[in-house]
């Protein structure tokens, strides 16, 4: 553990480190793996930290980016196990967002998102929003990773 967050003890940052299946460059060069705890709170750490980390992007990038965090957080919380993992990285022309969680299962689309069902809608939602993402195997061996990028245009 490099050091606990301000404000938040039992949230740490993990050093950046080249992994097989990971990304090398994280944009926050203090730490580079944020370990969010599996509270319904997770979303919004995880946004608070996207949006330090985003704060000479334009609003409204920002804004899709927060979005893009907080499905993929919130995932991660009700469908995974035990802590999860967020990285933030600039890769060339894109945004790649990875989370990851100790849940091997990949996430499972419901056949038609239900305007009355309490969910079903975010994989539909990381659909139109970003302009990849995908699963992997996470690089502990254990869970996975869920990718998500977004170009940098404008």
């Amino acid at each position: 553990m490099i050091g606990a967050v301000a404000g938040y003890p039992w949230l740490e940052r993990q050093p950046a480190v080249l992994l097989p299946g990971r990304l090398g460059l994280s944009m926050d060069r203090s730490g580079g793996v944020l370990v969010l705890p599996p509270i319904l709170g997770a979303p919004a750490l995880a946004r608070g930290h996207a949006r330090r980390l985003g704060s000479t992007w334009s609003t409204e990038f920002l804004d899709v980016v927060l979005l893009v965090v907080s499905e993929a957080v919130t995932n991660a919380v009700r469908h995974g196990h035990g802590p999860v993992e967020l990285s933030i990285a600039v890769v060339r022309d894109r945004i790649r967002i990875e989370v990851s969680d100790a849940n091997p299962d990949a996430p499972v689309r419901h056949e038609s998102p239900d305007d009355l069902d309490d969910g079903g809608r975010g994989l539909y939602l990381l659909d139109t929003l970003t302009d990849a993402w995908g699963t992997q195997p996470r690089y502990t061996g254990r869970g996975k990773t869920v990718w998500l990028e977004l170009l940098m245009t404008g």
